[in-house]
């Protein structure tokens, strides 16, 4: 259970009360003078959206489950079904007759034990769950862009969480990888140097040949290469570059480009998120024919 902690603004007692409580007026047992309780965060409430959604996901998949195991159960009827003609077979070789009773026994045991469901409301109820859970993404998806519009940190959070997974990513698709060695403290970067035999532009085109990082300050690279020095903007090189670098993915991407960048992400992020739900939806759709025979 999840508790909301504040102080009495009359006389600073501290109350913690569960997060039910949260809007609700009451009076504070120290002073009686009456008080609000503070409204979750934000990103608390979405947690609780993103956890409503996964308990559903849950359920979907128990239905799931469910229609799977009224499947076996028909196989186990037909069984039985294609069982019974033999009986006046079994009634002529005795010495069959009290095995094979046995087994038909069992079988019939087994399926006195299967409670069997009511499909259609099966169906009904697995249909109105998909519903539930396609309307609870459309709201998380919506509280998701909400916050993006009004927090520049979490925009910042995802873009950069983007820009790290697509940089190193984009380490395999560099011409050349870099030569890394160690130096001693206060030479190359970090006590390291490093050269890039290959230079490249954001589309793999060769800027400068072997290349030695010689200092960063920001978004900015100095590299020296025989013939003289040259600055680059990280985004004016190959993503892969800042692989190999200690800085912030998120200098690999124009400024310009971040705001649009990230709604292109948060998009993607709900896309990926509808094609999950619409997979399951063909995963429970896929029982119900064999429920209607």
């Amino acid at each position: 259970m999840s508790l909301i902690n504040f102080d009495c603004p009359e006389c600073g007692h501290n109350l913690e009360v569960d997060e039910g409580g949260a809007g609700f007026i009451v009076k504070c047992p120290e002073c009686g003078n009456p008080l609000q309780i503070p409204e979750l965060p934000k990103s608390r409430r979405m947690r609780k959206i993103a956890g409503a959604v996964a308990t559903l996901l849950a359920i979907l998949l128990l239905l799931a489950i469910n229609l799977v195991l009224w499947s076996r159960a028909q196989n186990l009827h037909r069984q039985v079904a294609e069982l019974q003609p033999l009986n006046e077979i079994l009634q002529r070789a005795q010495a069959m007759n009290m095995e094979q009773e046995a087994e038909i026994d069992r079988l019939k045991k087994e399926l006195s034990a299967i409670q069997m469901p009511d499909v259609d409301a099966l169906g009904q109820a697995a249909q109105a769950a998909l519903e539930e859970a396609e309307r609870l993404a459309r709201e998380l998806g919506t509280t998701r862009q909400r916050l993006l519009e009004n927090s520049a940190d979490d925009r910042t959070k995802l873009l950069r969480t983007h820009m790290g997974e697509l940089v190193q990513a984009a380490k395999n698709g560099l011409p050349v990888a870099p030569i890394v060695t160690d130096v001693a403290p206060g030479l190359g970067v970090q006590g390291r140097k490093i050269v890039f035999p290959v230079l490249p532009g954001p589309d793999g085109q060769v800027l400068r040949q072997n290349a030695e990082v010689a200092g960063i300050d920001g978004d900015k690279v100095s590299v020296m290469f025989v013939g003289g020095t040259a600055t680059y903007s990280l985004s004016e090189l190959h993503p892969g570059v800042a692989a190999y670098l200690p800085v912030d993915p998120l200098m690999a991407l124009a400024r310009p480009r971040w705001k649009s960048e990230v709604f292109r992400v948060h998009q993607t992020l709900l896309a990926a998120e509808d094609q999950r739900i619409a997979q399951l939806r063909g995963a429970i759709e896929a029982h119900l024919p064999a429920a209607a025979e």
